[in-house]
């Protein structure tokens, strides 16, 4: 018999591939649905009961599930924020965060484990991209977040938003990432709203021109962090390959072609980008913009780093300088400071209890 490792994941199929299947045993097509409805409800094969007996043994023998396995999950207490830890079928942990109330929430989903570009302040980068996720493995961790919901709740579980800000660079796994937005979005699927869900890059300047061509519904976001190149580049090493510059043009280009508002994500340093020249610097570059939204947020402490995260009346005063310059700006609220819920933390946390450990690390010069 074949090793389950061997075998393609139920969890990864598409309705047109479990049709494929049914047909080569010449089942019935409608018995598609209602492995897509298990699917969707993380239904072990063994306990698909509107399946016949023979088609379950069938299933179970072409397919291993690869659904998440929930290994870790630290409730937010009031925060406004919860974290889980996925294990996935090769041993490898991904992580999401739900974020807000239980009746409205949104996902923070992932699409990578860990990641390669190495910002400074992120925790994701510290140890490096093992991997891309698989769409179903994308998809799996809504999956899972809806089902943890609708056990507490008595509801149907499925989020109010997605966003892809998680662990990794969603635009460096592009295909995989805008598939399950498209399964996520499905009418005879979950059907989330596609305005509803957010999709953030490191700055991966072809994908934004590719993106920009898709003429999706779904939102974007670019983080900016620093109003100069020289800045950037100490915190974000993608900036030798896409300079700010370079970035912006695609940026503008995106706006033009997609008609819909960009924003641009910034998070607040302590003593790094948060000075009235940072702001002034902001101002002097989107002064001229439209359609575009700067989303501050102060600082999450990782522990793998010497960074700080201001006051919070030190953040305010920042983005005052920037509304009163004209551009449209907000303070997000970060929540899950007490729970390790910048991304990567809790991996991070995982690898240190296994003996895997790394430098604190500071800003490139």
């Amino acid at each position: 018999m074949v090793a389950d490792a061997a075998l393609p994941r139920l969890i990864d199929q598409t309705r047109d591939s479990i049709r494929a299947w049914l047909a080569s045993l010449g089942e019935e097509a409608y018995r598609a649905e209602q492995i897509h409805r298990g699917i969707l409800r993380l239904t072990p094969i063994s306990q698909m009961s509107d399946l016949p007996r023979g088609l379950r043994v069938s299933l179970a023998e072409a397919f291993t599930e690869g659904y998440p396995v929930p290994a870790r999950w630290i409730e937010g207490e009031g925060e406004g924020a919860d974290r889980f830890l996925f294990t996935l079928p090769d041993g490898e942990a991904v992580e999401s965060v739900r974020i807000g109330p239980l009746e409205d929430y949104t996902a923070c989903l992932s699409t990578q484990v860990g990641c390669g570009l190495r910002c400074a302040f992120c925790a994701s980068g510290k140890f490096g991209l093992t991997r891309n996720l698989s769409v179903g493995e994308i998809v799996g961790q809504v999956l899972a977040l809806r089902a943890q919901t609708a056990t507490a709740t008595g509801l149907e579980g499925w989020p109010s938003r997605l966003v892809y800000m998680g662990m990794g660079e969603p635009f460096q796994n592009y295909s995989a990432v805008l598939e399950s937005i498209k399964r996520l979005t499905d009418p005879t699927g979950p059907g989330l709203g596609a305005r509803r869900i957010t999709l953030s890059t490191a700055g991966m300047v072809p994908e934004i021109y590719r993106f920009a061509e898709e003429g999706l519904q779904v939102g974007l976001a670019v983080s900016l962090h620093a109003p100069n190149s020289e800045l950037r580049r100490s915190l974000m090493p993608i900036e030798e390959i896409y300079p700010l510059k370079t970035l912006l043009r695609a940026c503008q280009t995106y706006i033009e072609k997609s008609g819909r508002r960009l924003t641009f994500e910034y998070i607040l340093l302590k003593g790094v980008n948060d000075s009235p020249a940072e702001a002034k610097g902001l101002v002097d570059l989107f002064r001229n913009w439209s359609l575009v939204h700067i989303n501050l947020i102060r600082y999450n402490p990782i522990g793998l780093t010497r960074l700080e995260a201001p006051k919070e009346s030190d953040a305010r005063a920042f983005v005052k300088r920037l509304v009163d310059g004209g551009l449209d700006a907000t303070l997000r609220k970060s929540p899950g400071r007490n729970i390790d819920a910048a991304c990567g933390q809790l991996r991070g946390l995982e690898y240190e209890k296994a003996g895997v450990r790394i430098q604190p690390a500071a800003m490139a010069p």
